[in-house]
């Protein structure tokens, strides 16, 4: 987790077209969070859980490995409740109490994906959901990682390529119904959309979004 302290001082406002992408996918999940509970696992610095906090969700809570991340969210929201774990790992809190829980460019960092899937499970009320937002299989599998420059220096993250049928084999492993699947595309961004979220053109998927129920709740 080096790198993602490392990452922290300026994560937020760093220009990343994969960030950006899913920034937009949370802000859109964020017009019906209104008198939710919810849990991001990797929440990085907060930006989602504060969102999603201004949006209305009634609670909130978050876990990631990074420290450096973690201070960064308790800098910005010191009342956000925060728990400095691996998201494979399960975290102090009851069965079902979350409505939301979510994954966003988190999972690539997860070389086995059942186990937290299986907690996010565990954690989901009666019709709770799991929103998972990653860098599409197309890319992570032609070697597209998170990443960032650093005085002069690119500093890539130790990452694990997920191609759908993993995604797809977890979900069934984890006792998950996948629901829905979005290939987002530069051209379904809201503008301004940064010129480096069209570096592959306007029509090649960058990030694909699965959300997940219980079957008894599909």
């Amino acid at each position: 987790m080096d790198a993602y302290d490392r990452w922290s001082a300026f994560y937020d406002r760093y220009d990343n077209p994969m960030v950006f992408g899913a920034r937009q996918i949370v802000r859109r999940i964020a017009e019906r969070v209104a008198g939710q509970a919810v849990v991001e696992f990797g929440c990085g610095t907060g930006r989602n859980l504060q969102l999603l906090k201004q949006s209305g969700a009634w609670s909130v809570a978050g876990c990631d490995l990074s420290a450096g991340m973690l201070a960064r969210a308790r800098e910005h929201d010191p009342a956000l409740m925060l728990f400095h774990q691996d998201m494979a790992q399960p975290l102090p809190l009851a069965d079902g109490v979350a409505d939301l829980v979510l994954f966003s460019l988190a999972l690539e960092h997860v070389a086995v994906l059942t186990p937290p899937l299986r907690e996010a499970k565990r954690l989901l009320s009666s019709n709770g959901k799991i929103v998972l937002i990653e860098i599409h299989p197309f890319l992570t599998l032609s070697n597209v990682a998170a990443h960032f420059r650093d005085e002069g220096t690119v500093v890539t993250m130790p990452t694990f390529p997920h191609g759908f049928s993993d995604y797809l084999n977890a979900a069934d492993e984890s006792g998950l119904h996948i629901a829905e699947c979005r290939e987002w595309r530069p051209r379904d961004f809201d503008g301004p959309v940064p010129e480096k979220v069209f570096k592959r053109g306007p029509d090649v998927p960058l990030i694909v979004e699965f959300v997940l129920r219980s079957p008894s709740r599909a």
